[in-house]
């Protein structure tokens, strides 16, 4: 390679560099983030888009059947519960349907339908116990105890920059294989 070939691939390589930086440090995406409280660093992330859906389940303590509550990404990237399966009604659990919800029994289980509850973050009490389970959008199951052990631990959405994102899926990553 002769020295005006480098120097010329040079001249276009910086600033497309530069450029693709950029657009890294610039563009936006909507991330599902996990914390253990009193972290400072996820301890999950997914990005999401309107439309998708979460599920969390749960073994409930108290009646020791399977709860799953399932959630939908609106168009302003915030969490709304749109419906509840439990297996039984009783302490703890729901009873009635409320506000053109839909309270449905079916042969093994009951379901709210139609719901419309906005939940802005959620904080939840996982331990191996109770079978946490997190589903994003009927792709990835996560057992949420495995994350973090037996702990507290604060689910939200936020706005990263691409580069933010990489940065924080790559320290996952490697977190994970150091285990």
């Amino acid at each position: 390679m002769t020295f005006h070939a480098f120097r010329c691939r040079l001249i276009f390589a910086g600033p497309a560099l530069l450029l693709f930086t950029g657009v890294l440090c610039c563009w936006h995406v909507h991330a599902l983030l996990i914390h253990e409280i009193g972290k400072s660093s996820p301890v999950f992330t997914s990005l999401v888009r309107p439309g998708d859906r979460l599920s969390l389940g749960f073994l409930h303590s108290v009646e020791n059947c399977r709860v799953w509550d399932h959630l939908q990404i609106n168009k302003s990237f915030g969490m709304v519960v749109v419906g509840t399966e439990f297996a039984e009604s009783r302490t703890g659990l729901p009873y009635a349907a409320f506000n053109g919800e839909v309270f449905e029994r079916y042969q093994d289980h009951f379901c709210i339908s139609n719901m419309n509850r906005p939940v802005p973050e959620i904080y939840q009490w996982v331990d191996t116990r109770y079978e946490n389970t997190l589903i994003v959008d009927g792709k990835q199951e996560v057992h949420l105890a495995g994350l973090a052990g037996n702990s507290l631990l604060h689910i939200r959405i936020d706005k990263l920059t691409v580069l933010e994102w990489a940065w924080l899926k790559a320290k996952l990553c490697r977190q994970q294989w150091s285990f």
